[in-house]
């Protein structure tokens, strides 16, 4: 593939509250130097985003927020004032995206929890009325024995409670994996859930993946002999 159409690609990426989990902690993960395909597929997916975000109303009067910010990224040594107003926007991004995320992390916790509820409670209404079927199987059963020459009806009736008594008790097994499933499923949930932001550690990564800050001694990106991080149209300085 074509590099400058692979990176457009990649560059077309979007933050969502979906993959905000993924994508903050794999920012937070990083041991640099890292590959500068890596850097360019980073730099993409954020400026992209951040090109179609829109600030809620609610935060633009979030001011200790944005001072704050400000001062944080001040103590890292980012002085350029073209760097510093991007940063912000980028880290008001990520604000709310956290709290988009959070929101919907919460709403898919309280379905499945919701239906964890509604499948212990099939399962006990299964158990009643297995229990129930396998008494009327035994009384069926016991009247089936006790005379000489059983009619049809009995013996139909036996077989059905008998069918009946089998068909609660499977779906009990049904049940039981599908719960397992959803406590799967939630454990995943609440593994992959950002409770809280590192403020100033994502400063900091991202003041390094973005270009912004340099660290004396560290060698932030792996340059390949074919590979000019400059030259590619989405990268922002």
């Amino acid at each position: 593939m074509d590099l400058n159409k692979e990176q457009d690609d990649l560059a077309k990426q979007r933050l969502t509250a979906d993959n905000f989990s993924s994508f903050y902690r794999m920012i937070m993960g990083l041991r640099f130097p890292i590959d500068v395909a890596d850097v360019i597929e980073m730099r993409g997916t954020i400026n992209h985003t951040l090109d179609t975000f829109e600030v809620p109303s609610q935060m633009r009067h979030k001011l200790h927020f944005v001072e704050a910010l400000k001062g944080a990224i001040g103590s890292f040594g980012i002085e350029n004032k073209h760097h510093v107003n991007r940063l912000i926007r980028i880290l008001t991004m990520f604000r709310e995206l956290h709290h988009l995320h959070n929101a919907k992390s919460r709403h898919d916790e309280a379905d499945l929890r919701q239906l964890q509820a509604n499948n212990r409670a099939a399962r006990s209404q299964s158990m009643f009325y297995g229990l129930a079927a396998i008494t009327a199987t035994s009384v069926i059963s016991l009247i089936w024995y006790g005379l000489a020459e059983a009619g049809w009806y009995i013996k139909l009736a036996a077989v059905v409670t008998a069918y009946i008594t089998w068909d609660y008790f499977h779906s009990m097994t049904t049940l039981d994996r599908e719960y397992k499933i959803l406590t799967a499923q939630l454990n995943d949930l609440l593994r992959e859930r950002v409770q809280s932001v590192n403020w100033k550690v994502l400063i900091h990564k991202l003041a390094l993946i973005l270009g912004y800050k340099k660290v004396s001694g560290v060698n932030v990106f792996l340059m390949g002999d074919n590979t000019d991080l400059g030259d590619n149209p989405h990268t922002y300085h």
